[in-house]
């Protein structure tokens, strides 16, 4: 099953390949496409499929890490 990768930010599901070779020569860097984000990075936020849909107003805004 795939995953989703949430932008760690903005908390949307907007990320993808910063780079073409990102995980051969580079490390793996991921850009937000979101207009106002503009996140450039490695890390990110992966979470069920299943749990995106249910809860996805939950990720928008929330910025507490607990």
């Amino acid at each position: 099953m795939t995953r989703i990768k949430i932008c760690p930010k903005c908390k949307n599901a907007t990320l993808k390949s910063a780079v073409n070779i990102s995980g051969w020569l580079a490390p793996n860097l991921f850009e937000c496409t979101s207009v106002s984000c503009n996140y450039i990075g490695a890390l990110f936020i992966e979470i069920d499929p299943k749990d995106f849909k249910e809860d996805n107003n939950s990720y928008k805004g929330d910025t507490d890490i607990k």
